[in-house]
């Protein structure tokens, strides 16, 4: 008795299991729920599946495409798929593995949306507003400035079927589409990247990077999350004029980290770091004394900069260049130059050379070839108003002032008296290197007549001389050794004391020297007592005669004899 109730409980729940069985498999299919089943024929453009109902499940083969177009299903696979209309063709259930993926890729950007994350967007097609992009089976939007960051943006072909990552902006959950930005999520990314770089980054660690920008000051070098610069100075240990001359764009370099500003998230980076400085064997390799030879590479306020090698540089200061500071020695980019080397700046690491020390110094020569009170020739080479610069072949010319031209004269205009060109004699009066002048002299060359006027022209000498000027107040007239000559009009003829008129520039006339004025340099002369002393002159002649002819000569017989010669 017992036994039989125990079977009729087991009847019971087989039969209660079979039923739900079956009406499980009777059961009406709805949209939207969610079944699987394996592939059982694949028929022309249909995949049939079988998913558990009394008919079968169709899903249009164009949903196993792949990228090529190529369906990438076969029978016996398991499918998971939404019902997505309750009947289809021939009574079967219209499936969609589309729509599944459709709804679990809406879910994941939903969940996306609300944790911040980003999400990877496959571009498909482009418009005059910005770009459509798939993220796997939802539509999403990218608009046209937010497709890069705006210094990177490029053309639309660019961006076609790539897969970018990007940050969710804003859902459609009406028509469960999404609007989305490439360029906040690199602008992001690059923050937390650049957090990462300057959290690890320390001075003197040594990184690869790539050549970004060239500029004439630097160079840019990226780093990966952030950009170092690479001042020229630091390129290499000698003169970088232009980063471009040694450095091209895309050119892979080493460099050391030199200074991080952690809060400014810049960071400065050298070449030359990583390579010894030439400069702590200099004075093994160039010592005190020797000569050495470089290339000029420029041209500073207080000289030229030499490089003697790659990361030695020495400089030529300006009164190193000649031993004629007004020389202006001119030195060309690329000109090879030796010198003598003088000393080291360590401050600005340059050797100190000079240029002049390997020549002989032209003034110590001048003094022994032309010793001041030496007569030179030359050539002039050029008249200024104070005087006549000379070349005699030393490395300066020497002047001649224009008082230094005549020991009589007064020359207004040099140019009326010489030319350049015209070749001279002058003596040297004095040389001075300080200053570096040389002065000459031409009337140096014969004594100064004021010294010895008085030997040449005493007072009372008789002259014979022309006429170089006439004037109310007297004339003017030529004497010896470029001598001049005044006699005032009271000094002239009794009958011709009016000069204009009775005397012309060229005329001869003679004249008795009267008074000399050595400081005054003046020389006075007298036409009226020339001749008053020629009347005595003749008297006393012819006083001379009677006396020898005859003794009884008396005043009253001379006057008789003039008488008779009047009458005569």
């Amino acid at each position: 008795m017992q036994e039989n109730n125990v079977n009729n409980e087991n009847y019971e729940a087989d039969m209660s299991t079979f039923e739900s069985m079956l009406e499980e498999t009777l059961a009406t299919p709805t949209k939207g729920n969610i079944v699987k089943g394996n592939v059982v024929q694949i028929n022309g453009n249909d995949v049939l599946v079988n998913i558990g109902f009394k008919t079968e499940g169709i899903i249009d083969i164009s949903e196993f495409y792949n990228e090529k177009g190529e369906p990438e299903i076969n029978v016996g696979d398991e499918v998971e798929a939404v019902i997505a209309a309750e009947s289809g063709g021939g009574g079967h259930v219209r499936l969609s593995k589309k729509m599944l993926e459709f709804q679990e890729n809406w879910q994941e950007l939903n969940e996306a949306y609300e944790k911040g994350k980003p999400i990877a967007v496959k571009i498909v097609n482009s418009n005059d507003k910005g770009f459509q992009g798939k993220f796997g089976e939802v539509n999403v939007f990218i608009l046209n400035n937010h497709i890069d960051l705006r210094n990177r943006t490029r053309k639309p072909e660019f961006y076609l079927n790539k897969v970018f990552n990007c940050k969710i902006l804003k859902l459609d959950k009406r028509n469960k589409t999404a609007l989305v930005s490439r360029k906040l999520y690199l602008i992001e990314s690059q923050e937390e990247e650049k957090d990462k770089f300057f959290n690890s980054v320390k001075e003197g660690e040594t990184i690869k990077g790539t050549v970004k920008t060239i500029k004439n000051y630097g160079a840019f070098v990226n780093l990966g999350p952030v950009d170092g610069f690479l001042h020229k100075n630091n390129i290499n240990w000698g003169v970088v004029k232009h980063p471009g001359k040694i450095l091209e764009i895309d050119d892979p370099v080493e460099v050391q980290v030199i200074n991080v500003d952690y809060e400014a998230k810049k960071v400065e980076v050298g070449m030359k770091q990583l390579t010894e400085d030439p400069w702590l064997k200099v004075r093994e390799k160039y010592p005190v004394g020797s000569s050495v030879e470089g290339t000029v590479v420029t041209k500073k306020r207080k000289g030229y900069i030499l490089e003697i090698e790659p990361g030695v540089d020495a400089i030529i200061p300006n009164d190193e260049l000649s031993w004629v500071k007004s020389a202006k020695v001119q030195l060309n980019n690329g000109d090879r130059a030796s010198g003598q080397i003088l000393d080291y700046d360590d401050e600005n690491k340059k050797i100190v050379v000079s240029l002049k020390l390997l020549t002989e110094n032209p003034w110590n020569t001048l003094k022994t070839k032309h010793p001041e009170g030496s007569v030179v020739k030359g050539k002039i080479v050029n008249i200024t108003d104070f005087g006549l610069f000379v070349d005699f072949g030393a490395m300066i010319d020497g002047l001649i002032r224009k008082n230094d031209i005549s020991w009589t004269k007064n020359i207004d205009d040099l140019n009326s008296l010489y030319s350049i060109g015209d070749e001279i004699e002058a003596k040297i009066l004095k040389i001075d290197p300080l200053r570096e002048r040389i002065s000459l002299g031409i009337k140096q060359l014969e004594k100064d007549p004021w010294k010895e006027v008085e030997k040449i022209l005493p007072e009372g000498k008789v002259v014979e001389t022309e006429i170089s000027g006439v004037m109310k107040e007297g004339i003017e007239v030529k004497l010896p050794r470029d001598l001049k000559g005044f006699i005032p009009s009271k000094e002239l003829d009794i009958d011709k004391q009016t000069p204009e008129e009775n005397f012309n520039v060229g005329d001869t006339v003679k004249a008795v020297v009267t008074k000399i004025d050595k400081r005054k340099r003046n020389i006075m002369l007298s036409i009226k007592k020339y001749k008053a002393d020629s009347e005595k002159r003749e008297v006393k002649e012819y006083l001379k005669q009677f006396d020898a002819e005859d003794t009884s000569f008396s005043l009253g017989n001379l006057i008789k004899d003039q008488i008779k010669n009047i009458d005569k």
